[in-house]
């Protein structure tokens, strides 16, 4: 029953705070997150100075029901990229791509480096600032793909060219776990085949699904006749099939999530793309944006060294991005709103230094500011995006 409440009440408050924002004209993603920051660490403050040694206070603690409400969010995230999906055009998408791959370079390069350096300015081992760096550099998807929703810009060179690089960062993310463990377990380096192997399965799995989407996915929805209920189950269960296979080839599930949404756009009309969005967002996506608030704590912004870290992922993944943005063909606006909406974490990253966490590597008090950094780059994603972007598609 505890999960329950916490669902009702970080969903209710993500909703009131996104539509008040919404009315002052700021993106609605803003105000989940701040609806999940007054119910999570701001009421816990509040009510441990009112109520302190109170019982019923052990019981807002976010890791009682850590999880228990995981599947939730996991379906938010995977109904977020959904609908991230239905909102780009495939060919859009690849048109970008020179543009994609670059900037993704750049954006993680730079704030990677810049990462492990400040870890070792401030004394941390070496593994430690490796997996700093590594926090530092990887997009969250999610994030910047609530953000284009919301300001309507998916359908914009700077949309797709964030989507497509976003993607690659994962890719690049799932390759800087794979070298940093395996320098854990066997204090060496991974040979190139296995790295070859790795990505090369996530490169088979974007073709292979895409290929098959495209010419098996519309026939058979089309040739089944099913009704408007039926129709909507097997969309979903088609969505949950591209997570699923995604996380097999070592991406992560939001990754396939967009891609059977891009598929799914060449096939739905657009009522039925209107009922998933309403659905999706109505929900799931209130509850996993407040869920980010709401795990929130704010004991680290009392440590100087939150916000270093935070101007340093500020910094580089703006810098990274823009930069190399602008080298491969991007004016120079374009390449900052890019550099701007690829600035939030909250994904890949966080798994990163949970792993870091687990293997010891990273201390308790460290992740915790990894995950103020994410918050602060979250909300600072949309606020930069609307005041960089042109509010026009191509």
């Amino acid at each position: 029953m505890l999960v329950f409440i916490h669902v009702i009440v970080i969903v209710t408050s993500a909703i009131i705070f996104g539509h008040l924002l919404e009315r002052l004209g700021q993106p609605n993603i803003i105000g989940e997150l701040l609806g999940g920051i007054v119910v999570g660490p701001v009421a816990l403050l509040i009510s441990s100075v009112l109520f302190k040694g109170h019982p019923l206070l052990e019981y807002w603690d976010p890791s009682l029901i850590e999880e228990q409400i995981t599947i939730l969010i996991d379906i938010g995230m995977v109904m977020v990229m959904l609908i991230a999906g239905l909102g780009t055009e495939l060919e859009e998408l690849v048109a970008s791509s020179r543009y994609s791959l670059l900037t993704a370079l750049g954006g993680v390069v730079l704030p990677f480096l810049l990462g492990y350096y400040t870890g070792k300015l401030f004394h941390y081992e070496t593994m430690t600032s490796l997996f700093l760096g590594a926090s530092l550099s990887i997009t969250a998807v999610a994030v910047s793909a609530k953000s284009l929703y919301d300001l309507n810009l998916l359908r914009t060179r700077v949309g797709t060219t964030i989507m497509g690089a976003a993607v690659i960062d994962d890719i690049i993310g799932i390759l800087i776990l794979s070298v940093l463990l395996n320098i854990i377990e066997h204090a060496e380096l991974p040979s190139i085949p296995n790295l070859t192997l790795i990505f090369s399965k996530s490169l088979a799995f974007l073709l292979i699904s895409g290929a098959i989407g495209l010419r098996v996915v519309p026939k058979i929805l089309k040739r089944l006749h099913l009704t408007k209920e039926f129709k909507l189950g097997s969309i979903l269960l088609i969505v949950l099939a591209y997570a699923v296979a995604a996380r097999f080839s070592g991406l992560h599930e939001i990754i396939g999530a967009f891609v059977a949404g891009l598929i799914l756009r060449k096939t739905l009309t657009h009522t039925e793309i209107e009922e998933l969005v309403t659905w999706g967002l109505g929900f799931f996506g209130p509850l996993f944006f407040g869920w980010i608030g709401f795990v929130v704590r704010l004991h680290p912004l009392l440590n100087i060294f939150c916000y270093v870290v935070i101007a340093v992922a500020c910094i580089g993944k703006i810098a990274g991005c823009s930069i190399t943005g602008m080298i491969s063909g991007l004016t120079r606006r374009e390449a900052l709103s890019v550099g701007v909406g690829m600035n939030g974490r909250g994904a890949v990253e966080l798994v990163l230094a949970g792993v870091g966490l687990e293997y010891g590597v990273i201390t308790k008090d460290l992740f915790s500011i990894i995950v103020v950094m994410a918050f602060i780059t979250t909300i600072l994603t949309p606020i930069g995006l609307k005041m960089t972007a042109k509010r026009k598609k191509r």
